[in-house]
């Protein structure tokens, strides 16, 4: 059975704001009971780095991220796939200092090139760990919904705006609150619940 507490987790995003899009809600609920660590390898493209990193500061104070468990990189967002050895020898090193029980990733049905590659290398460097891989619904084709983890009302809320500090993301479709919104309550929906955040089991060990 899947255990949402006591348990040291890295988040990764291969672009600051996946982790955010995907895995918002829950993330602000396990930090209140988890050491998380959120692991961010590169900014998205086109952006005002000053600005962003202001943006992601707030974003991450609304989900309850500390900066002592952030770890930034800043990898060429558009091509990850040239620096895969060294993402691969990162998380090696995370997996032997933080020794991880819960690893959240994009999911394997992700076409995003750059999702694909942080899938791949973390399935190698974290495969004695329980996997999950989030959603992020415009760059799929298919999903595998096979993890529903409810959520109340308020984490849903908090999803929203932690999502909204990113102020100059908002012009990106998948930015809005009714995405985010309607997309937590179909997942509950599907499941008899309010609200839920849906994920791909790529690996559990209890």
């Amino acid at each position: 059975m899947l255990s949402l507490k006591d348990q040291r987790v890295i988040a990764i995003a291969p672009h600051i704001d996946d982790v955010e899009l995907g895995a918002g809600a829950i993330i602000s609920r396990l930090v209140k009971t988890n050491e998380v660590y959120y692991v961010g390898l590169s900014m998205p493209p086109l952006v005002d780095e000053n600005i962003f990193m202001k943006e992601f500061e707030e974003s991450s104070r609304i989900l309850g991220l500390t900066p002592n468990r952030t770890i930034l990189r800043q990898f060429d967002p558009r091509d990850l796939f040239s620096t895969r050895s060294e993402i691969l020898q990162l998380f090696y090193d995370l997996n032997r200092d933080i020794r991880p029980t819960l690893v959240l990733i994009p999911n394997g049905k992700d076409i995003h090139q750059s999702h694909e590659v942080v899938y791949a290398e973390a399935r190698r460097a974290f495969k004695f760990t329980t996997l999950l891989g989030y959603e992020l619904p415009w760059n799929s084709m298919d999903f595998p919904m096979d993890v529903f983890i409810t959520l109340s009302r308020e984490e849903v809320e908090t999803k929203v705006a932690a999502i909204n500090a990113f102020a100059t993301q908002k012009r990106r479709l998948f930015f809005s609150n009714d995405i985010v919104g309607d997309l937590a309550r179909v997942r509950g929906k599907q499941v008899g619940r309010e609200y839920a955040e849906c994920f791909e089991l790529i690996r559990l060990i209890t």
